[in-house]
């Protein structure tokens, strides 16, 4: 009767992959462990979080904090991608 049968988690991904949900269950992933993955400090002063494609856009409210983030971008691509295991992203712009 089911010739195909295949683990649920495949189907799962099959299913975000299909209606194109993947970058956005990304994102939430990113925004429910940035205070892990950046300190408290960071977390507290980033208003949003947005994945498009590759690129990881972060907006802060502190003009000071945006200039040194743009200076640590290497630093911040580099444990995201850590934390997660694999190359979520490839850029980050600081909004």
């Amino acid at each position: 009767m089911f010739d195909q049968e295949k683990p649920i988690k495949q189907v799962i991904n099959e299913l975000f992959k299909t209606y194109k949900l993947t970058g956005k269950i990304d994102e939430m992933k990113i925004w429910s462990h940035w205070t892990e993955i950046m300190g408290t400090l960071i977390a507290k002063n980033t208003s949003k979080i947005s994945l498009k494609g590759q690129i990881l856009l972060i907006y802060v409210e502190s003009a000071p904090l945006k200039n040194e983030l743009n200076y640590h971008r290497s630093v911040i691509l580099q444990k995201v991608n850590t934390f997660f295991e694999k190359e979520l992203i490839k850029e980050i712009q600081i909004k």
